[in-house]
Formats: C-alpha cells, structure tokens, sequence
C-alpha cells in the first residue's frame, strides 16, 4: 500500500528549523582556565536536517540572538 499522506509530513527548503538550547552534561574548559557549563544553541533544517551550533557565554537574550543570526549567516541564510 501507498504511504498514508496523513502521516507524513513534507517540509519544503528553508520552511522550517529547530532551535532549542542544549546543556553539555560535562564541564568544558574556558580561555581563562575555567570550567564551566556553557550553553549551545542548536538548529537544524527540517528540510535538510543540516544542523548548526553555537556555544554561547550566557542564557541573556542578546547571546541567543547573536547566536541565532551567526548560526543562520553560516547558512548562507543572511547577507553577511
């Protein structure tokens, strides 16, 4: 029998992304010396499943957008 078009769900190039914040489980060392629990904001393509990341220094949404847009210049998604 054919696919049921019910359960499957097509994406079209650049119609869709994920982004979510990941938390490495172990500490990774910093330029200082430090260790620290820094967290990663990953995207990927529903199309493609390409997938981006971007470890950032803190949760505040200026790092996050920043993150975002650096993530989605290395995609070619912006003008640089």
């Amino acid at each position: 029998m054919p696919p049921d078009p019910c359960d499957r769900t097509e994406y079209q190039p650049g119609e869709l992304a994920q982004w979510d914040l990941w938390f490495p489980p172990t500490s990774v060392p910093l330029e200082d010396g430090s260790l620290a629990k820094p967290p990663v904001l990953v995207g990927v393509s529903g199309y493609s499943r390409v997938m981006v990341a971007e470890m950032i220094p803190s949760r505040e949404a200026h790092d996050i957008l920043s993150a975002h847009l650096h993530c989605l210049q290395s995609l070619g998604g912006v003008p640089l």
